[in-house]
């Protein structure tokens, strides 16, 4: 009888084994799915929309038999009343089954932002194939023009590129990340207002300046307006053949695009949320008139911010920490004294303090859009959350005053000594 019931739990055994190495019932391969890289959505009318999809393209080889992968544009574009149908009329278009699985980027037409984008990102983030971590990018031109001009310079793969333009800003600071999730939830918060990347093609600003007089243009427009990119996407030249640009970031009330800060407004919101890795700033010299010298800047320790009360109006202060490497060598300026270094220490905390101020007003009375989401700091003076939502902190903001302390310590080996 034991031999029976062993033989009887070894056919079991022997069958699961069996069972689970046999392939799938009607399989469906990856060469099935068209992966799609990157969505554009633009506005046409309150009932429609252009949807764009941007899909990842196969590899080729060439003579010698080594892999080549292709940077061609493969792009499908359809008027429709939603994400999802313009998703399914696309799909019964094409020849694969549209995989959102590796889509990196999600960019949206101002026109579109400014309208609002709740229900679009409803439908985003409930949908099971798209990853949360998706990047957001507000375009100044249409989200369509705007996929279709991306043309990688040293990426063959495009999945490659889009990764590499939105993380620059851990070297550069000139934008910020804004993914798919973090935008949805900032959304629903009641400490912080959204916001997301500006993007452009180089090529729409070509064609504006074209169209101005340039002898109405100030003598020293140009040198302030590239002094620490204090300019917005689209207002630059690169001569290259990729005339993407990413510099700067919108600001968002509730779901609607408001305004928009340049790549040194970008660099002031790192610092003051702690997210600041690297970049040189240009200051001021303290020696020339209409010089600049030139740091190289991290963040020597965490920005602390707090909100008080002034007769019931909020005072944020924010206290950012801050250290250089001096780049700018010439005869004029002189490192080999205490006395140069602390006029230079000077003149780089009035800069940099000067224009967090700047910004921090910006996003207070212009935009009342809490970005920087001093919302959390504020939010411990009351004592229940129904006092906290009753204070309506997000509308209430533009009654802000703002206290803003910079402390900049310049080191360098054998060119600074620490101060």
């Amino acid at each position: 009888m034991k031999k029976i019931y062993k033989s009887i739990i070894c056919s079991i055994l022997l069958l699961a084994l069996l069972i689970n190495l046999t392939g799938c019932y009607g399989p469906i391969g990856i060469e099935e799915f068209g992966y799609v890289l990157a969505i554009g959505i633009d506005y046409i009318n309150d009932n429609t929309i252009e949807l764009t999809l941007q899909f990842a393209t196969a590899g080729s080889e060439d003579s010698s038999g080594s892999s080549m992968q292709s940077t061609k544009i493969n792009m499908s574009s359809i008027k429709c009343t939603s994400v999802d149908s313009g998703i399914t009329l696309i799909n019964s278009h094409i020849s694969k089954k549209i995989n959102l699985a590796h889509c990196n980027v999600i960019v949206f037409s101002e026109e579109l932002a400014k309208n609002g984008l709740e229900s679009y990102l409803d439908s985003l983030i409930n949908n099971t194939e798209l990853t949360n971590d998706a990047e957001m990018i507000i375009s100044k031109c249409s989200a369509k023009e705007f996929i279709e001009h991306v043309n990688p310079v040293f990426e063959g793969l495009l999945s490659k590129y889009y990764t590499g333009a939105l993380q620059s800003d851990s070297y550069t600071a000139y934008s910020v990340n804004m993914n798919l999730a973090t935008f949805y939830c900032l959304l629903k918060d009641t400490y912080f207002e959204p916001y997301a990347i500006i993007g452009n093609i180089s090529e729409k600003n070509d064609q504006k300046n074209n169209n101005k007089d340039s002898s109405q243009q100030p003598e020293n427009s140009s040198i302030e307006s590239s002094v620490n990119a204090n300019f917005i996407a689209g207002d630059y030249n690169i001569s290259d053949k990729n005339p993407i640009q990413l510099v700067g970031f919108a600001a968002f009330k509730d779901d609607k695009f408001v305004g928009e800060f340049t790549g040194l407004d970008s660099i002031c919101f790192l610092m003051i949320n702690n997210e600041f890795k690297e970049t040189i700033l240009s200051i001021p010299s303290p020696f020339e008139e209409n010089k600049y010298i030139n740091i190289s800047t991290t963040q020597k320790s965490k920005t602390k911010s707090k909100v008080t009360f002034n007769n019931e109006s909020p005072v944020v202060h924010v206290n950012v920490y801050l250290k250089g490497f001096g780049q700018s060598i010439n005869n004029k300026t002189s490192y080999s004294n205490k006395d140069s270094l602390c006029k230079i220490k000077e003149s780089a905390e009035t800069y940099v303090k000067e224009n967090i101020e700047k910004f921090l007003y910006k996003t207070c009375k212009e935009y009342n859009s809490d970005i920087c989401g001093f919302g959390r700091f504020c939010v411990k003076h009351f004592a229940t959350m129904e006092d906290w939502e009753m204070a309506n902190w997000l509308n209430n903001y533009k009654n802000c005053e703002f206290d803003v302390n910079v402390s900049f310590e310049i080191t360098g080996g054998s060119v600074f000594s620490e101060i």
